[in-house]
């Protein structure tokens, strides 16, 4: 592992997507089907968030972590909106349902070159944060994100807290 020293922090806009219910969905696929609607959504996730004026960092399953400018956070919920389009319409062309999950979040992250061979790379809480925003299929944005949007385009937004849990006290 080749891995540089030029680690920067700073504010981005963190965007995680991955496909809902993926694993019902391709059920009855075999392997190279399997890797076949994968490699699809891979490259379909690329061409938008870059489109859009994002970057992806990286690939894992079904899913994608990407990243935009803080400032360009309308930007990477439209990307969200146009990769959902894009996975219902890859959905259809395979047979199956296919649905996009998405959490949005802006917060101070690690970044540089620090990846294995020197991949891209974002570390820190608030990419573990935009992982564990929510699951399933829709948009799930965080505070930050919301704060960020004009004010013409928060309407669609609901806020929601968190479920209460117990404890086991001792």
């Amino acid at each position: 592992m080749t891995a540089s020293t030029d680690v920067r922090e700073r504010q981005l806009a963190l965007v995680m997507v991955d496909l809902a219910r993926f694993t019902q969905a391709v059920a009855g696929l075999d392997l190279r089907g399997l890797a076949s609607i994968v490699a699809a959504f891979y490259r379909t996730a690329d061409d938008v968030v870059s489109r859009h004026g994002g970057r992806v960092v990286k690939f894992v399953g079904d899913g994608c972590l990407a990243v935009f400018e803080p400032g360009d956070v309308p930007q990477a919920l439209e990307a969200v909106e146009a990769l959902g389009s894009r996975v219902g319409a890859l959905g259809v062309e395979h047979d199956l349902e296919l649905e996009l999950g998405a959490n949005v979040h802006v917060s101070t992250v690690a970044e540089g070159a620090f990846g294995l061979d020197g991949a891209y790379e974002v570390v820190g809480t608030g990419v573990i944060h935009v992982y564990r925003m929510g699951r399933g299929a829709g948009t799930r944005i965080s505070e930050p994100v919301y704060r960020r949007l004009p004010s013409d385009r928060r309407s669609p937004w609901r806020k929601h807290q968190t479920p209460a849990f117990y404890a086991r006290e001792g």
